[in-house]
């Protein structure tokens, strides 16, 4: 039966892994088709892949939004995320103390609203979230072991005074544990290729708390892809900070 169970967990896994990569090779073949048939005069979708990779953890995402009226335009906005990943954390203290491995699997579909106003864009996202999380060795402490369906409720603002400075601000929670994350950043435009500057983020999973203190370039456009990328070090609840990185890119059709 154990054999069984991890075997199926591998496969899920997998699949996650494999929609992620299908979504960013997506995006790189409509970006290319539509330069070659001639892209539409209004985007309307936005298709998106990273990664999150810290000392014990490695995350892999992908997703897309969908705007009807132009993804620069007010009005409704959808937003499918699908990610899955490894992760490791000590469970009990003293000589009770035990590493526990997990892996977790999420997919959402969020319709949201977006509006803008001189500069400043906010979207929220509201809908459904299935998540699975499986542990090794068992954790009876854990309150995330097992496949969960919930709500999430995520919002994205970011502003843009003028074409130099930018500041964010984006996080999600969802009722599942709960977990969630909050991240802000500022941003300078360093030699009009991408914006460069601090960022900081919360990141919270039923009892696990990790804190991260960075820096974030954003924006920086090759061909018709956009990538961003940021890392800096992370503190955590159970005692074993170290480095992070992140790293994304995007393309619009």
């Amino acid at each position: 039966m154990w054999v069984q169970a991890e075997f199926a967990e591998v496969v899920a896994l997998r699949g996650v892994v494999a929609t992620a990569v299908a979504v960013a090779w997506t995006a790189v073949c409509a970006v290319v088709g539509g330069a070659e048939a001639g892209s539409p005069a209004v985007p309307s979708f936005l298709f998106f892949s990273g990664t999150d990779i810290w000392r014990y953890g490695a995350f892999l995402y992908g997703g897309l939004l969908w705007s009807p009226a132009g993804l620069d335009a007010d009005g409704f906005t959808f937003k499918m995320l699908v990610d899955g990943g490894r992760y490791n954390y000590v469970a009990g203290a003293g000589s009770f103390a035990e590493n526990i491995d997990g892996t977790k699997l999420s997919v959402a579909a969020l319709p949201g609203w977006r509006l803008s106003r001189d500069g400043l864009i906010v979207t929220v996202f509201a809908g459904p979230v299935a998540q699975d999380y499986r542990l090794a060795p068992a954790d009876p402490g854990s309150r995330l072991n097992g496949f969960y369906v919930g709500g999430e409720f995520s919002a994205d603002i970011w502003y843009q005074p003028n074409p130099r400075t930018m500041a964010a601000l984006n996080g999600a929670i969802t009722s599942i544990g709960p977990t969630g994350y909050l991240r802000a950043a500022f941003g300078i435009r360093l030699l009009g290729a991408a914006f460069v500057g601090p960022e900081i983020e919360q990141l919270w999973c039923a009892d696990f708390q990790e804190i991260e203190f960075g820096g974030h370039v954003t924006g920086l456009r090759v061909d018709a892809l956009q990538w961003s990328m940021g890392g800096g070090f992370a503190l955590t609840s159970d005692q074993r900070s170290g480095p992070y990185v992140r790293l994304g890119v995007n393309a619009r059709y």
